[in-house]
């Protein structure tokens, strides 16, 4: 017995300096993991930087050149082009920049009390503006004034994305309806944008949220507005999904945790 014991003695000591090195071995292979995303989060933010900056030069200079020179309808087309592709190539490096904070947990959000109506209705409004073909937007009411306790501005950046988005799949005569309600049970606000576009299959549904990711690559952008809300609103402590019940279009939810304010709870 003595013999089996020290055996068994010699075997577990092995195996436990085995287990020791193995455990070094995953957290070096952590560390490098670490470092390998904090390099490339530094590269990003580098490189976007330096790319931004000419790109304003073009944006702002394109745009003063036409109005201060007397163009003809050739040069004026030409000029749109170059804006039109140099405001896209600073969308694309903004969601690229976006997406690198937000896995790094660097995008800092400044929460604060908003007033949800005017702050929905101003989202409409801009929406609105940038439209290029007859489509109802609205914002479904009536709503009763609610403050919400949020990042007013990441809200928004999260909000006109979907709207943005559902512009790009929405035809002439179409409708898209911003709304939001309140989830007593789960204590989150439950905001939804719903088109009547042409949807998205079932089994594509997943892959959206994915960087890059694009279901019809005739259709302008980046791919990453909505890998952009997904990050967003899981920093923001909710989740996003696209409502699988609804068959006229698309509907995407997204969830947004509630705070009450003090006057509230006493």
């Amino acid at each position: 017995l003595i013999i089996v014991a020290g055996i068994c003695f010699l075997y577990l000591k092995r195996q436990a300096k085995k287990l020791m090195l193995s455990k070094r071995k995953l957290q070096k292979a952590e560390k490098a993991v670490e470092n390998s995303i904090r390099n490339k989060s530094l590269f990003i933010s580098n490189m976007s930087h330096e790319i931004r900056t000419p790109l304003n030069a073009i944006v702002g200079f394109s745009s003063l050149l036409i109005d201060t020179v007397e163009a003809t309808d050739e040069q004026k087309e030409y000029a749109d082009i170059i804006q039109t592709n140099s405001e896209l190539l600073l969308q694309l490096i903004s969601d690229v920049l976006d997406v690198s904070r937000l896995e790094s947990g660097k995008l800092l959000f400044k929460y604060e009390w908003c007033e949800l109506v005017n702050h929905c209705q101003n989202m409409i409004t801009l929406t609105r503006k940038n439209r290029t073909r007859d489509i109802d937007v609205r914002l479904q009411m009536p709503k009763e004034p609610y403050m919400l306790y949020t990042d007013p501005l990441r809200l928004q950046q999260v909000i006109i994305n979907l709207l943005n988005n559902a512009l790009k799949f929405t035809p002439d005569g179409g409708s898209i309806t911003l709304d939001y309600e309140i989830d007593e049970e789960d204590q989150c606000m439950l905001f939804s944008v719903t088109d009547t576009g042409s949807g998205i299959p079932e089994d594509k549904q997943e892959l959206v949220f994915q960087r890059f990711e694009k279901l019809n690559e005739f259709v302008q952008g980046t791919g990453l507005g909505l890998a952009i809300c997904k990050l967003t609103i899981q920093r923001m402590g909710g989740d996003i999904w696209i409502d699988k019940n609804y068959k006229n279009g698309a509907r995407f939810v997204f969830s947004h945790p509630i705070k009450k304010r003090e006057s509230e709870e006493k």
